[in-house]
């Protein structure tokens, strides 16, 4: 196997378990932001946003065509400044909204035990994803790779419920839909590898969970309707987090550069 491959393959499968991380941080971090936003957080967003936008922006912009000419010159002045501007502020409020999450997270301890409880977070909600991404990206080798790649994904959707604590139900709710998402996106791969074989997996993984967290809100809503107290499929918080991690995951295989692009698929 090609070393490009298998670093393509690694780098791939990181990018999509950082997005599937991500939206949870961005939504934690957005309440602390909110919860105690002030005109100084407002003003400070304005600044940085400003100059991102006016200055590092366009200097980049630059640098990454190697001329001096805007990539889109067409684009007027205003709405130019406007357009950058808004992005900057946005991207200067989820970077707040991070740090935020990162040092007002159990805000009675250090910061280096708020900087590892952070990462402990990140690495629960990527290590899955990325250990079935890695699956994926073997489907397509020879046997026993294929079943070794696919026994240590299932390792790791159920150690790191273990590993982490969770309850027996959340280990049931995380490891059924992953499990049929492991085997779906397998499949994919092995019928049709090209430059859009992740995107369809993207696809197969947004059926699964739709259905299986539309299905687990319908025995829950009966669950509750029936006044059945001693069994639960899904709190509130836990439905909210979950939705926010297929979500993650999702965006993941559609943003991230696929390990097989258009220009290689044609030569």
């Amino acid at each position: 196997m090609p070393l490009s491959r298998v670093v393509n393959g690694f780098f791939f499968a990181l990018w999509v378990a950082v997005c599937a991380a991500a939206p949870e941080f961005l939504w934690q971090g957005l309440l602390s932001v909110f919860g105690h936003f002030t005109w100084v957080t407002g003003a400070s967003a304005l600044l940085i946003g400003a100059i991102l936008a006016f200055f590092v922006e366009p200097v980049l912009e630059r640098l990454r065509s190697l001329r001096l000419h805007p990539a889109h010159e067409e684009k007027s002045p205003a709405f130019a400044a406007c357009t950058g501007l808004a992005f900057a502020i946005v991207a200067v409020c989820v970077h707040e909204a991070i740090t935020v999450y990162v040092d007002a997270s159990h805000s009675n301890e250090r910061a280096d035990q708020n900087v590892v409880h952070a990462m402990s977070q990140a690495f629960q909600w990527a290590v899955i994803p990325f250990a079935i991404t890695l699956a994926w990206l073997g489907a397509r080798s020879k046997l026993w790779i294929v079943c070794t790649l696919t026994i240590i994904a299932a390792m790791v959707i159920y150690g790191t419920g273990r590993y982490f604590g969770w309850s027996d139900r959340e280990i049931i709710t995380t490891a059924v839909p992953c499990a049929l998402i492991l085997v779906a996106g397998e499949l994919r791969v092995r019928r049709q590898w090209d430059h859009l074989t992740f995107r369809r997996c993207a696809h197969v993984s947004a059926v699964i969970a739709v259905g299986w967290l539309v299905a687990s809100a319908a025995v829950q809503l009966g669950l509750s309707l029936g006044h059945i107290q001693g069994f639960s499929v899904y709190g509130w918080r836990d439905f909210g987090i979950d939705f926010r991690f297929y979500l993650g995951w999702i965006i993941g295989l559609i943003v991230a550069p696929g390990p097989v692009s258009t220009q290689w698929k044609r030569s």
